[in-house]
């Protein structure tokens, strides 16, 4: 291969074969502390019969303020637009296991603490 056609390199040809994505995104994570890493076992486990409102409403209300002061944008004015970008967020902070509640009843919920009881 000439040297005008060298291959771009990606994360994995950097990491060595036998490290683990989580442990190489723990050292990234050390050494960049401006960088956002959330492992998907570090996500507050939400599972059926737990109180989702109870878990969620402090953070809807910290999103909803980081919104409105502009530290974000909005991506859309529409109600469903503002539940589905407020739910994205809260999908790096919550896992929620089968049965505990509905994409419908979620947005339901995130549309009452966004316009009806605002935190």
């Amino acid at each position: 291969m000439e040297s005008s056609e060298k291959k771009k390199k990606t994360p994995r040809d950097v990491l060595t074969p036998k490290t683990r994505w989580t442990d190489a995104l723990r050292v990234v994570r050390s050494y960049h502390p401006e960088v956002t890493i959330i492992l998907p076992d570090e996500k507050i486990q939400l599972r059926p019969g737990d109180d989702v409102r109870r878990a969620i409403t402090p953070y809807v209300g910290v999103i909803r303020c980081a919104l409105d002061a502009k530290v974000v944008m909005w991506h859309g004015y529409t109600v469903e637009c503002r539940v589905r970008q407020v739910r994205s967020i809260l999908s790096h902070y919550f896992h929620y296991h089968e049965g505990c509640i509905s994409a419908p009843e979620l947005d339901l919920l995130i549309e009452d603490l966004l316009y009806v009881h605002k935190v």
